[in-house]
């Protein structure tokens, strides 16, 4: 395979349409594409930092915004393989693979790694704003007809499962409730 430019992995996650939301029939005009996605994982992860700071947690607020920002990378190679595809861990050793190919640093392909490893606090953190991201996105879709109640279910369930057992359920609820899309017509 041909080595891919910044650009180009850029470029891919720009206009690359998260496949979930057109299985569920939102048109790829107005799908989240997954640069979309990493931007609001982002986001979210900062929120959540900040808020284990201030519960008096030791957290890297910009390693957790760095994970949440990089993890969804290798799919500029590979593209959206949802869990409908149902591929078990053969999914997490393919993308693997490609992220170790994209013309990243050897840091960002460490924070890859603990990331899918939820090796540390802040991995975790990252994974649940990952996946508030998804909740957050499937209440938008959803207040315009869309049936992604599955996604968004599933979504805030793993979510709130992650901070459970991570000490942090008050503060993933706070942001559950910020997240939720609400018609304001």
């Amino acid at each position: 395979m041909k080595k891919m430019s910044l650009a180009r992995v850029l470029g891919s996650l720009a206009s690359l349409a998260r496949t979930g939301w057109m299985l569920r029939g939102v048109p790829p005009a107005i799908a989240e594409t997954v640069a979309e996605h990493a931007f609001a994982s982002a986001v979210i992860a900062g929120e959540l930092c900040w808020r284990a700071r201030r519960r008096g947690l030791e957290v890297d607020v910009g390693r957790c915004i760095a994970m949440a920002v990089y993890h969804d990378m290798a799919e500029s190679i590979i593209g959206d393989i949802t869990r409908r595809a149902d591929l078990g861990s053969e999914k997490r050793r393919v993308e693997e693979r490609a992220y170790m190919e994209l013309p990243l640093s050897p840091e960002a392909k460490e924070l890859y790694l603990e990331f899918e490893g939820s090796a540390s606090l802040e991995a975790r953190l990252a994974r649940v704003a990952e996946l508030l991201a998804t909740y957050w996105r499937a209440t938008l879709y959803r207040s315009h007809g869309y049936e992604v109640d599955d996604i968004m279910e599933s979504a805030k369930r793993e979510a709130l499962s992650i901070a459970r057992e991570s000490g942090l359920l008050d503060e993933v609820q706070e942001v559950v409730a910020e997240v939720t899309w609400v018609d304001q017509s």
